[in-house]
């Protein structure tokens, strides 16, 4: 399994994967958000895609991560190729110097919660960015348009850690 950066050849592979793992309305943004995505990762193999990541960085001192959207293939699923994706993009974002990368789950969606739990991620009060980024995490945080049953984590670089900030309630 190769990972690499996506290209609009991929365009009807995220498409077809897409329309396979979201609901209609996940399906569009997927397919809508493949523009303004960076980094775009496609995980491939024997020249056929697999599945794919779209994130976003936001600009500033230090950048924010961020993951919106991860698909595999419902034939390729469960052989880590979710994993693979975001330890990619995790490399990515730490290479351009975020110290936290944020994810939003459905909190029903059991095996992608376990996934990001297992890779460090977790849970934080969907407010954390004004205080850990003030008007910029704001800003981030209105980009990122949180459905309201969606969950909001977070994945910090251990020398970064900041347990001053509370968890989100149970």
């Amino acid at each position: 399994m190769d990972i690499r950066n996506g290209e609009p050849r991929d365009a009807d592979a995220i498409e077809r994967i897409s329309r396979a793992s979201f609901d209609r309305v996940y399906a569009f943004f997927a397919i809508h958000g493949v523009r303004r995505a960076w980094p775009l990762l496609v995980a491939e193999e024997d020249g056929s895609v697999a599945g794919f990541l779209e994130g976003k960085l936001f600009d500033g001192h230090p950048p924010i991560g961020y993951i919106y959207y991860v698909a595999v293939d419902p034939t390729q699923r469960r052989r880590g190729i979710a994993r693979d994706l975001i330890g990619e993009a995790l490399a990515v974002f730490e290479h351009r110097g975020a110290t936290r990368v944020f994810a939003a789950v459905s909190p029903e969606n059991d095996a992608s919660m376990a996934m990001l739990a297992s890779l460090g991620f977790h849970e934080v009060d969907r407010q954390a960015l004004w205080p850990w980024y003030g008007w910029r995490g704001l800003w981030a945080r209105m980009w990122m348009v949180l459905a309201p049953f969606e969950t909001l984590l977070v994945r910090e670089a251990r020398e970064h850690f900041r347990p001053s900030l509370p968890r989100a309630p149970p």
